[in-house]
């Protein structure tokens, strides 16, 4: 711990990823989202990143179950039709999409299997899923409030997009007064560019991670 303002604040990485008032968020892994079919992977977008980070995902979610760390899966699901976004927000999305074919009204539309999530990724019986319509987890859902309903005062973040979601619930998750640590290579996003300008930006100003060192961390919690 160190002392800022005459109160004690988690510093080091043990103390920031303590499993047990710790939870892996994990962000938008769903079918539609990381591999080919649905609105985004039929749209043009470059898919090379998605392999590695089911595979990462995958890692952390199941070293999060072997350590006692509790998992919120968080998923987006929009409206058939473009009825849950109103024009400002359709505009930004549009404008994300940089030019690319994307159907707007089919992106991770209710109903559509894409939305589901990938079989890696699966939630377990007990795990919170947490149903969001913008990029922040935090928006217009109960996020925080069951977090701190189980004593979570840090979260572990994963999933993708890095410059979409994963940023906008990682800067949200600081704004309701959670510690917060990216792990930034479970993380993923349809351009390289935009990933790693995104890395750039959250490794200035937030609390940063390899996977490895997460689950160390865990493990050796648990161990002890």
């Amino acid at each position: 711990m160190i002392e800022i303002c005459g109160k004690p604040v988690r510093d080091t990485l043990e103390e920031l990823l303590d499993p047990a008032t710790t939870a892996l968020v994990v962000i938008d892994m769903q079918v539609g989202a990381v591999s080919h079919g649905g609105a985004i992977g039929d749209s043009g977008h470059d898919m090379s990143m998605m392999p590695s980070v089911v595979e990462k995902c995958g890692r952390a979610i199941t070293a999060a179950r072997a350590n006692g760390v509790p998992i919120f899966h968080i998923r987006v699901e929009n409206l058939p039709d473009g009825a849950s976004s109103p024009a400002a927000w359709l505009r930004a999305l549009y404008t994300a999409a940089n030019g690319r074919p994307i159907d707007l009204g089919k992106l991770s539309a209710k109903g559509d299997p894409a939305t589901e999530f990938c079989e890696p990724c699966m939630p377990e019986d007990g795990e919170v899923v947490i149903t969001k319509r913008r990029p922040s987890a935090f928006i217009a859902t109960e996020l925080a409030l069951l977090l701190r309903s189980q004593g979570i005062e840090s979260v572990a973040l994963v999933g993708v997009s890095t410059g979409g979601c994963v940023e906008a619930t990682l800067r949200d998750a600081v704004h309701n007064d959670f510690y917060a640590v990216l792990l930034e290579d479970a993380v993923g996003a349809y351009d390289t560019v935009v990933h790693d300008a995104a890395l750039t930006v959250m490794r200035a100003r937030h609390d940063v991670c390899t996977l490895d060192e997460a689950i160390a961390v865990w493990e050796t919690a648990s161990a002890s």
